[in-house]
């Protein structure tokens, strides 16, 4: 598993090595507009989301800053190897680039990951 929500979403934890990796997959996408405020309110948005609203409850994210914005939403909550996992519906925009993507993410000891 990476610590990061894919290139489709927007990436939220891209580190080091993975967002130069990533780069050129990201460079249409939403996250490619964002700042590091705009992520860090999106990955704060996101755990919060998988933690606490049930499925099929949106929630919205957003940095009045900069007008970055998503939506939030758990499909559905299901066990895999010990582990909660959640598929998560993410519909992100940021300087005119929208995108929408479904991602499933585990939680274990370390928090949540993309499966």
């Amino acid at each position: 598993m990476i610590f990061l929500l894919g290139t489709g979403a927007a990436a939220l934890l891209f580190a080091g090595a993975a967002a130069a990796a990533n780069a050129f997959f990201t460079r249409d996408m939403p996250i490619s507009r964002m700042n590091s405020e705009d992520i860090s309110i999106m990955q704060n948005a996101v755990f919060s989301t998988l933690d606490a609203a049930r499925d099929g409850e949106s929630r919205r994210w957003e940095n009045p800053k900069t007008g970055a914005h998503g939506d939030l939403t758990p499909r559905s909550t299901f066990m895999d190897a010990g582990m909660r996992c959640r598929d998560l519906e993410i519909d992100n925009s940021a300087g005119g680039r929208n995108n929408r993507s479904i991602y499933t993410l585990c939680k274990g000891a370390d928090g949540w990951k993309i499966r």
